[in-house]
């Protein structure tokens, strides 16, 4: 019998990523130092990003035509597609209806609408389940106990991603993995570590970006059309700031998270490798 779903919606944040900042990929970039911090820097690191998975994938499976891939949280699918074109048998997995409009419309590969700890296919069926950037969406321990029953006995979980430590405070304590319960969890599961590389400092020039982007040009704007706003329709105004009092809470607080001292104060951002034991 198939785990019950719950109901699949549109991330309307990651279509402003995708259709109004025109970024292909939503995950952070690799940076060099003479990186621009522009929005085509974060282009350029995040490709770079993709390269580096790439290059670990094939180290592993030199033979890419006789190795299958589940791409978890796969995004708009440009990971999926850089594999595909790559030789390798590639499928994606996101629960997110707008990705999936955007990843059919980008190749012909599978595409699985699910949420991976209630995602079910024949067992043993991949060589390498791929999370970049979706672990940490995913429960505990079900992530460990779904990857087991999908990978071949040989399999890798190869998890990319950023983790909070015991000591992180304040918002950014809230998002990410614990490392230190996230590590005992996978060896309890029967997986065997055989990498792991922090790349905290060089995903960490992506925050310092947005940041900036944020600051020279979001929010001038959305201060421009509230003044406007507030000149014609200023009983309306009070009303839709009551209204949307939450929403602008959350803002305020993701312009928070966008600081990158804190950010390496607080968490982690590793390539982990595993090797399914089971």
């Amino acid at each position: 019998m198939s785990k019950p779903q719950p109901k699949f919606r549109k991330d309307t944040s990651l279509r402003f990523y995708n259709e109004v900042l025109g970024l292909d990929r939503l995950h952070y970039g690799l940076w060099n130092p003479e990186d621009p911090r522009t929005l085509e820097g974060v282009k350029i690191a995040q490709l770079r990003y993709e390269d580096y998975l790439l290059q670990e994938i094939r180290q592993l499976f030199p033979n890419p035509s006789q190795t299958r891939i589940l791409d978890v949280g796969c995004g708009t699918g440009a990971m999926t597609e850089a594999l595909h074109n790559a030789g390798f048998i590639a499928e994606g997995l996101s629960p997110d209806l707008h990705q999936q409009e955007v990843f059919k419309k980008r190749l012909q590969v599978p595409f699985h609408l699910a949420r991976f700890q209630y995602f079910e296919a024949s067992e043993n069926s991949y060589d390498i389940i791929l999370m970049s950037e979706s672990a940490q969406y995913i429960p505990l321990p079900q992530l460990f106990e779904v990857a087991a029953q999908l990978l071949k006995p040989t399999g890798i979980l190869m998890v990319c991603d950023y983790f909070t430590f015991n000591h992180s405070s304040g918002p950014l304590a809230k998002s990410g993995h614990k490392f230190e319960k996230f590590m005992p969890m996978a060896s309890q599961s029967g997986f065997q570590m055989i990498k792991e590389q922090d790349i905290t400092a060089q995903v960490a020039p992506t925050l310092e970006t947005a940041d900036l982007f944020t600051k020279q040009y979001i929010l001038p704007t959305v201060d421009i059309l509230m003044e406007k706003f507030q000149q014609k329709k200023p009983r309306l105004l009070r009303l839709a700031k009551w209204l949307f009092r939450k929403n602008i809470a959350k803002l305020q607080n993701n312009i928070a998270l966008l600081n990158a001292e804190e950010f390496c104060k607080n968490k982690a951002y590793k390539l982990i490798i595993f090797k399914n034991g089971k």
